[in-house]
């Protein structure tokens, strides 16, 4: 499982990104595809999955404290 930062998440929309700092990819996330609720600067770990309109990251959940330091 790939391990990333939540870049942006607006829970209101129920959809953000996830960066992962090795690879600077970035990877779409929804609301629907979360264990648990997330929040900017928060490290986590997903999977990637393939849809319709490219990857994204499903299965996400918390893999330590919120990182608000680390720069994007």
């Amino acid at each position: 499982m790939p391990k990333g930062i939540v870049q942006f998440y607006m829970p209101e929309k129920g959809y953000g990104y996830i960066r992962v700092p090795a690879t600077r990819e970035e990877f779409y996330v929804h609301r629907r595809y979360l264990q648990q609720p997330i929040e900017k600067g928060m490290a986590v770990t997903f999977e990637v999955r393939s849809g319709k309109q490219g990857l994204y990251a499903a299965e996400v959940k918390a893999a330590g404290p919120p990182r608000y330091h680390e720069k994007a």
